[in-house]
């Protein structure tokens, strides 16, 4: 079959057509595809190192950041008693309370009537200490209201204590002190005075849990007491008018029992937070050859 030159022609056009498809689909299509494909993994790359920068220029606060928090941590802890174990915090009590003669209930004769008892340490929720105030309301109150004044008035009342009371309580170390002192009136309340003076210098967090009094009206007589401690002979009646011949200085006793409780935080170890950040690293080219070792340590 012969074809003519026109015939020819077509023949010749429509096989470059197909060499020309086939290659665009065979070579030039997969290299495109690549190609785009390369260009969205170096905008993602580009992406992710811009955002990585920016991470990197923020190194320096939160650096900061950190050290802010423990200082505030060290204040914090500065105003709560070092940590001590049973034996500790009874030698701490005995020395700062029993034999400190800066204390006037010392002079006066003040006796411990029970051994004291100290816990060893253990931990122990730190409650919020606050106050809720009452608001009263009643029909007529409410019908006064006419501008709603007084109910944002009761609303703003209430704020710190509502605010306070949805925080979460905290624990802490603790050790606990029980112990009963026979002591005068006057001593009774100086000896706590003491202990809350005693915390207030020193920033140390303590809490008197309880105090009771055997007699209220302190009826008791000084009582005779041997190198052990231990009562000499009876305790005498407390009926006042069995006194009349006894002298003033020895009225007025009773036992008074003290628990006490003593609250501990750990300081915080100090944080490494690495070396000043110098964002000149990232200048040359260096740093895009470097190679984490496999076995680097």
């Amino acid at each position: 079959m012969k074809f003519g030159y026109r015939d020819r022609i077509i023949l010749l056009i429509a096989c470059v057509v197909i060499i020309f498809g086939i290659g665009i689909f065979v070579f030039i299509k997969p290299k495109y595809e690549d190609m785009q494909a390369d260009k969205k993994a170096r905008d993602d790359a580009e992406n992710t190192w811009n955002a990585q920068l920016l991470e990197f220029d923020g190194i320096e606060g939160k650096q900061k950041y950190i050290q802010d928090k423990y200082q505030d941590a060290l204040k914090m802890a500065e105003n709560f008693t070092p940590e001590m174990d049973a034996v500790e915090l009874d030698q701490f009590f005995q020395e700062q309370f029993f034999n400190n003669p800066k204390l006037d209930y010392k002079k006066n004769g003040a006796k411990l009537d029970t051994s004291l008892t100290v816990s060893d340490e253990g931990s122990s929720t730190i409650g919020f200490y606050y106050y809720t105030p009452s608001i009263l309301t009643y029909p007529l109150y409410e019908y006064a209201d006419l501008d709603g004044s007084l109910a944002d008035a009761a609303e703003k009342k209430r704020e710190y204590s509502d605010t306070v009371s949805a925080r979460q309580a905290q624990a802490a170390g603790s050790g606990t002190a029980s112990f009963t002192v026979f002591v005068n009136k006057k001593d009774a309340f100086d000896f706590i005075d003491g202990i809350h003076k005693y915390a207030e210098d020193h920033k140390d967090t303590m809490i008197i849990n309880s105090v009771s009094f055997s007699e209220y009206d302190f009826n008791g007589v000084a009582l005779e007491r041997d190198e052990d401690g231990k009562i000499v002979g009876e305790r005498p009646d407390t009926t006042p008018e069995r006194y009349d011949d006894v002298p003033d200085e020895e009225l007025g006793y009773t036992d008074v029992s003290v628990t006490y409780t003593v609250y501990y935080m750990q300081e915080p170890t100090e944080p490494y937070v690495g070396d000043k950040y110098d964002k000149s690293v990232w200048d040359g080219d260096e740093w895009r050859n470097f190679k984490l070792e496999e076995n680097a340590q």
